[in-house]
């Protein structure tokens, strides 16, 4: 006899926390970073204004998405318990009510007779299962994570997301370190990409790839804008 393992996510509300920051953290301030190398660093002969600009950039940024994080995710754990808050009390004041409900669910998937009667006692007979059953299956509610949680991965992953990119500029070697902090930035990006499906369910390599084109294309605009602001810079 074969046995089959099921995989499921389980704490999927950080791993989103987690990819938001770190792919929001590499794109902004990657991107932020090539303009400015591009504008200053064959100018000046120096990263000193880079490494400035995205210390800046990472601290402000993982301020921000911190907290924009946690004040949606506030919003939607307060509807959440509210919501689970308000089923625990119809249990307590509308038994009989509430009971006809669980008989519907059952009903709905079928079930007639003594199995459906047996299947409504066994569900009622304990409350804490009771509201359990009724806060997934009628109202698709599950009890939500800790919103400061979810915040602070955010703020962390973005802070490591942005690193990633500007530490090569604290090696003075001129464009190399653009070089290098792009070779890094794809590669994270692409990491990033594989690390979605943990909770989309894409396929690994093409997600990795997608995310890696957008991180191109950014790279493209922003060397673009950066190189006209250089010549700007050599004009004035």
């Amino acid at each position: 006899m074969s046995s089959r393992e099921e995989e499921h996510i389980m704490g999927g509300g950080k791993i989103r926390s987690i990819i938001l920051g770190l792919n929001d953290g590499l794109i902004s301030t990657f991107t932020l970073l090539v303009g400015v190398a591009a504008a200053t660093i064959a100018t000046l002969g120096s990263n000193a204004i880079v490494i400035l600009t995205g210390l800046a950039a990472m601290v402000s940024g993982a301020i921000s998405m911190g907290l924009g994080e946690y004040i949606s995710s506030k919003s939607e754990y307060n509807y959440i318990k509210n919501e689970l808050k308000k089923e625990r009390a119809e249990i307590e004041l509308f038994p009989e009510e509430e009971k006809e409900e669980v008989r519907e669910i059952f009903e709905k998937m079928g079930l007639k007779g003594e199995l459906l009667n047996s299947c409504v006692d066994t569900i009622t007979s304990n409350k804490q299962v009771w509201f359990d059953f009724l806060s997934k299956s009628e109202l698709g509610l599950e009890e939500p994570e800790n919103p400061i949680l979810g915040a602070i991965l955010t703020f962390l992953s973005f802070i490591f997301g942005s690193f990633l990119s500007l530490f090569p500029y604290f090696f003075n070697i001129g464009l190399i370190s653009l070089v290098l902090s792009s070779v890094v930035s794809f590669l994270m990006l692409f990491v990033g990409g594989v690390l979605k499906t943990k909770i989309t369910g894409e396929n690994k390599i093409r997600s990795g790839l997608e995310m890696v084109i957008i991180g191109i294309v950014a790279f493209l605009a922003s060397y673009g804008i950066g190189t006209i602001l250089e010549q700007l810079i050599i004009t004035i």
